[in-house]
């Protein structure tokens, strides 16, 4: 046999005994380093090549126990707590939908049946977690220009095709009816991680470049007309530029001219008297509904109905449900080595959080908006399958995060 083959061969069956794939590239890549260190320690010895080989074998042990030793070290994790919030959240949610559709007085929500197909929706959402928790979200980073280049695009057909049902521009295929406002965001952070990755922001042109990439998708989402998906994708971008070590020069003009742009977007909905919270209002008894004025109960107004049908104590342990699931996200982005993983995590929470507040303070009646669900609570497909699709990339970077970046390893290695 070869004296390359021992090594290929030795490697192969150490990793044979590792269950996760994930980070079979990373132990060969450690145990070639060791192997050629220890051959050469040897041969400066005096040893011949093919005695050097076989005591580098020799002093690194055994392949089955290294291999035993090694799955033990990487075993496949899933991050409980974080899958616990989002079940926890996701029941809250079918339970409303149950109280709505049999014990509410919006009779026409009952012939909706919005708790089955929530179920139905959630089910389907779960299975999907489930996939891209087992998924590589790694494969993604080279498509990182494809799907930057593909969501835009599909912004651009939906601004000339698309229909717009009550003020949201819903894309039609067939007889599949798409919410952009709830896609993109996701979108364009996955895009936009594996861009900005390694993006080098001292370069003045590349910097400037950077903050154009960054605010095409917050200019065309603009041109759409739905205020919420532009300001989350405004927030989610700026967030991004901070974790990808863009320096102030370069955040300041992105959120000086998105904050002048969005105040005075806000200022005309106020001026035009669009306000679209007179469905509940507040009383010495509380938070009190109306239900006559009260038709989209079950998407824009679910904080509402929580508190006005359980109470603010419910109200309370939702919001904390949310905001210790956020921390969770940026917590555990802290232990995650490989950069693309980071920024994707980091995208994915700004999202969420800024869909949360900006639900939040539009069902206190602060903010004039329409058409926006709260996260893995209101009724719809399309938000539930994206926000349970991009917990299951969170728990696959989760899966992985102690596997690093292979690019910079191999680069180590050949240097």
């Amino acid at each position: 046999m070869g004296l390359e083959k021992k090594f290929e061969k030795y490697m192969k069956n150490v990793c044979k005994r590792v269950k996760n794939k994930d980070v079979h590239s990373e132990i060969k890549l450690e145990l070639m380093d060791h192997l050629y260190t220890l051959k050469e320690e040897a041969m400066n010895a005096g040893m011949s090549e093919e005695e050097a080989v076989d005591q580098a074998l020799e002093q690194i042990g055994d392949a089955t126990i290294l291999g035993a030793q090694l799955h033990e070290t990487h075993k496949t994790e899933m991050d409980l707590k974080m899958f616990l919030l989002v079940l926890a959240a996701c029941s809250f949610g079918l339970l409303i939908m149950y109280f709505l559709q049999f014990h509410s007085e919006f009779t026409n929500l009952q012939d909706m049946n919005i708790f089955y197909k929530s179920l139905a929706f959630y089910l389907v959402g779960l299975v999907l977690m489930f996939v891209l928790f087992s998924f590589d979200y790694r494969r993604l980073l080279k498509y990182s220009w494809h799907l930057y280049i593909g969501t835009l695009g599909m912004v651009l057909l939906t601004m000339i095709f698309g229909i717009r049902v009550n003020g949201v521009l819903f894309l039609r295929l067939s007889d599949i009816s798409i919410n952009l406002t709830e896609v993109v965001p996701f979108l364009v952070a996955v895009s936009l991680a594996g861009i900005f990755h390694s993006w080098n922001w001292e370069n003045g042109l590349k910097a400037w470049l950077g903050v154009g990439i960054m605010a095409l998708p917050v200019i065309l989402i603009s041109a759409i007309g739905f205020l919420p998906a532009t300001v989350i994708c405004f927030v989610m971008c700026l967030t991004m530029m901070c974790v990808s070590s863009a320096s102030l020069r370069q955040i300041i003009p992105l959120a000086a001219a998105g904050g002048i742009y969005l105040m005075f977007e806000m200022f005309s909905l106020f001026q035009a008297g669009r306000q679209l919270y007179t469905g509940h209002q507040f009383s010495s008894k509380g938070l009190q509904i109306i239900p006559s004025a009260m038709s989209e109960v079950h998407t824009d107004w679910m904080f509402t109905y929580i508190i006005f049908s359980f109470g603010w104590l419910a109200g309370v342990v939702v919001l904390m449900l949310f905001v210790i699931f956020i921390y969770r996200i940026f917590h555990t982005t802290k232990r995650v080595k490989m950069a693309y993983g980071k920024m994707l995590m980091t995208g994915f929470a700004a999202v969420f959080a800024a869909k949360l507040i900006l639900s939040i303070v539009t069902n206190f009646g602060f903010l004039p908006f329409s058409g926006l669900s709260m996260p893995f609570m209101s009724y719809g497909g399309s938000h539930i399958l994206l926000e349970l699709m991009a917990v299951g990339m969170i728990l696959s970077i989760y899966r992985r995060r102690k596997v690093e970046d292979i690019v910079r390893q191999e680069a180590e290695s050949i240097s």
